[in-house]
């Protein structure tokens, strides 16, 4: 075994995750399109690719793109500039203090119970001295 193989064998299973989603995301209510759409304009930080590339990575048709980058916008969780020739556009995430309240119809209140979770673990954790988190971190 080479050295790069026994580095990637001592790696934790969680160390090897490189995906980190944080909690008003996770709990903002995204479809499946918005979200993989949201991933892939963040990944990049800024996407300048035609609605029909990103419709291909994404793997959803042209116009589910079309909708999805429209209702982030809507949400505020997107940006969308228009390049000098009008043909393309650049989309970045925005900051979350942008971000519109969540319309998510939540019927049982499972997610405000969830997200309620998520601050009463901050709220624990500052008072127990853990500074390292910070309210931004849900």
């Amino acid at each position: 075994m080479d050295k790069g193989q026994l580095e990637m064998e001592g790696e934790s299973k969680s160390s090897q995750n490189i995906i980190f989603v944080h909690a008003d995301l996770d709990l903002y209510g995204l479809d499946p399109y918005q979200f993989r759409l949201y991933a892939h304009i963040g990944r990049r930080g800024q996407c300048f690719s035609s609605l029909e590339t990103i419709s291909k990575i994404c793997k959803i048709s042209v116009r589910k793109a079309q909708q999805a980058l429209k209702q982030l916008e809507d949400m505020g969780l997107i940006k969308k500039t228009t390049r000098k020739k009008g043909k393309t556009h650049i989309y970045e995430l925005t900051p979350r203090e942008q971000w519109k309240k969540s319309e998510y119809n939540d019927k049982d209140g499972t997610v405000e119970a969830e997200r309620q979770k998520v601050r009463s673990a901050l709220q624990a954790d500052l008072k127990n001295g853990q500074p390292e988190k910070s309210p931004e971190d849900f």
